[in-house]
């Protein structure tokens, strides 16, 4: 019991403690800083060797007394010496009532009750834990607490047993029972092992509803949590994070949900700053400005265990700088990035770039389906290619879908031939032609480390597929290649693969299995069938050394990732494409007028189950579009060329997301 015992009024010297002290008149005044054991104290009739039985701390008091005021020292003393050394009479026990003391550890007083309750009585409820003193002055005197409960109970229940505690929780609650809650519960087969997933999307994340979460938290964790378009409070929100940390309950946290105020957001991240499982934290579809990037970011930079942080369609405060990639330059956790359609520029791609020059712990960045161009890309490029120490910079880099055309060929063969520590290159959906692939064809055959090679939808043809096998046959580190989407592929192209691949140790070519645009389907096919049979026999010559790949993270990471690109489709920012005088000449062709209609009247068709229709045909007015409608409609109008004709694919375009 950590009490402090203050000097009281009355001094008692040294040369009393033998003798018998002169009795305290009860009437004397005691001052009211006197306390002990912050109670106020005033002495009775002791003589100095009942007060040294009194500062004797070899007695203990059990824990539910503590809950009553304590009895005057005499009676404490008398408790402990079984009536014999003090010489205090239980027999009148109003004595006692008239000298007991407060407590602060105490609530009320066992003498509070009738006058026939005994003493006993008032300890005969003591618990089994006691507080306790030690005789020994040198000994520590301390409080042992219980050993904290686990969060989730022992044991992996069925899918049926975490069921049943849910619907429990709902009927103990009385809160309606979740049809998405309980078809989720039904699929899970491992409870226990993070490696469910569990989606709350569009729920009211009410008081209750956090309530019957909770128990659910207590038997079952799981890999992913998703929060979509869920309605909630500060304080609702602030619970359900709570308990999510209490409870450890999941690797992996999506959010596409809006943050209606400042605290809520700042609940969000305090969660993630706290939580010692998480590794990831996905947005999507959000808007995120840059004073809750910054909040978000402080918590990614205090959690050592965040890795992965994606982005995915969210629209980024990038002005008047890209904030994000300037704050992560010190960041020495955060292996992957992932900004998919973020409306990510030129301007952007060299805060990327500038972010490689000084960061080598990054491994994973993904920038599909944006509008970076070839001046992105050589942006982006100047940052890499200074990764030259083995073992220490990005290993994935995924531009699918970017605006890039043949003019990023010699730039993507810098990539390949200095990337030292680039082992998948995904360029994929991006109008690069043969002669990309040309141009490349001598780093391919330099490198070392790449290992997969992403060109789906490249417009490329048999030209191009030769420079492609001939890389391959001077080639030592390629495993796979991507080549789906190619539809002017023919089967002399495929022919001609096929022998280069019999000297090579790619292991996977992703290539479509029919292709009606060629001259010749049916024998297309069956050189697809002989080009993956071969494949398959490259594969059981293909070293396995998994202690290699174990001490080389950038390797395990690259092969993890597909090569499939997965296209959206999105109309560029116009204000913030716009950046230099070539561009707004380049996007400001003569307007081209809408053709003026025939008439003012059109006729449409009538349905036949339409009531009072007495003909099938109607005649209606023809609205003549705005003036801003025909303006953004010929903004668009020549896109193709314009990309064909600038230098820089940063010009408008829709392109596949």
């Amino acid at each position: 019991m950590d009490a402090k015992c203050t000097k009281q009024h009355h001094d008692i010297s040294i040369e009393d403690c033998g003798t018998e002290s002169p009795i305290v008149d009860e009437e004397s005044e005691v001052s009211e800083d006197s306390t002990i054991c912050d109670a106020d104290f005033k002495p009775t009739g002791l003589n100095s060797k009942k007060l040294l039985q009194i500062l004797d701390r070899s007695f203990s008091l059990d824990d539910e007394s503590m809950e009553e005021p304590l009895l005057s020292f005499e009676y404490s003393i008398s408790q402990k010496n079984e009536n014999t050394e003090s010489g205090v009479d239980l027999s009148t026990p109003n004595s006692l009532r008239e000298k007991s003391i407060c407590s602060i550890l105490r609530r009320g007083s066992c003498f509070e009750n009738k006058s026939n309750t005994s003493l006993d009585s008032c300890h005969s409820s003591a618990s089994s834990r006691r507080v306790s003193f030690p005789s020994d002055d040198s000994e520590l005197a301390s409080y042992l607490y219980p050993e904290q409960e686990q969060h989730l109970e022992m044991g992996i229940k069925s899918s049926e047993e975490v069921l049943e505690v849910y619907e429990n929780s709902c009927k103990h609650h009385k809160t309606i029972e979740l049809d998405i809650i309980k078809n989720q519960i039904a699929e899970i087969k491992n409870n226990i092992n993070h490696s469910a997933t569990f989606n709350l999307c569009s729920i009211n994340l009410t008081n209750d509803v956090n309530e019957t979460l909770e128990d659910l938290l207590k038997v079952a964790n799981f890999q992913r949590i998703t929060l979509s378009d869920c309605k909630f409070t500060s304080d609702t929100i602030s619970e359900f994070l709570d308990m999510l940390e209490y409870y450890e309950s999941t690797k992996e946290l999506e959010v596409s949900v809006k943050f209606e105020s400042n605290e809520a957001w700042q609940s969000f991240c305090n969660a993630c700053m706290n939580l010692d499982m998480l590794e990831v934290i996905s947005f999507k579809g959000m808007c995120i400005s840059e004073e809750y990037m910054r909040k978000l970011l402080h918590a990614v930079k205090s959690n050592s265990k965040i890795t992965t942080l994606r982005f995915d369609s969210c629209e980024l405060d990038m002005m008047p700088s890209f904030y994000l990639v300037d704050s992560l330059k010190s960041n020495t956790t955060l292996r992957e990035l992932y900004l998919p359609s973020s409306k990510l520029y030129s301007r952007e791609a060299q805060c990327l770039g500038n972010f490689l020059q000084v960061n080598s712990h990054l491994k994973v960045l993904d920038i599909s389906n944006n509008f970076i161009g070839d001046r992105g890309l050589d942006n982006l490029s100047k940052g890499l290619v200074k990764q030259n120490i083995p073992g220490s910079g990005l290993s994935v880099l995924i531009v699918f879908n970017n605006q890039l055309t043949e003019k990023s060929g010699p730039i993507i063969n810098n990539l390949i031939n200095f990337g030292k520590n680039l082992h998948t290159l995904n360029v994929g959906y991006n109008n690069l032609t043969d002669q990309v692939l040309m141009d490349v064809k001598d780093g391919l055959i330099e490198t070392n480390s790449l290992e997969g090679f992403g060109l789906q939808c490249t417009l490329l043809t048999c030209k191009g597929i030769f420079s492609l096998a001939e890389a391959i046959e001077g080639n030592t580190s390629l495993l796979k290649i991507n080549l789906k989407g190619n539809k002017a592929i023919q089967v002399h192209g495929l022919e001609r693969l096929c022998n280069a691949l019999t000297n090579s140790k790619i292991t996977k070519i992703e290539i479509d299995d029919i292709n009606r645009s060629c001259s010749d389907p049916s024998g297309y096919t069956q050189v697809v069938k002989r080009l993956n049979a071969i494949c398959t026999v490259n594969k059981t010559f293909v070293v396995d050394n998994r202690d290699e790949e174990i001490t080389n993270i950038s390797r395990v990471i690259s092969r993890k990732v597909s090569l499939s690109c997965e296209p959206r489709f999105l109309i560029p920012d116009v204000k913030h494409a716009l950046t230099s005088p070539i561009q707004l000449s380049a996007m400001s062709p003569t307007p081209l007028t809408s053709p003026a209609p025939k008439s003012r009247f059109q006729i449409i068709s009538v349905p036949e189950n339409s009531p009072r229709s007495l003909s099938r045909f109607k005649v209606t007015p023809v609205i003549s579009p705005s003036p801003e409608d025909d303006e953004i409609q010929n903004r668009f109008a020549n896109v193709r060329s314009s990309v064909s004709s600038n230098e820089s694919m940063d010009s408008l375009s829709v392109q596949p997301d």
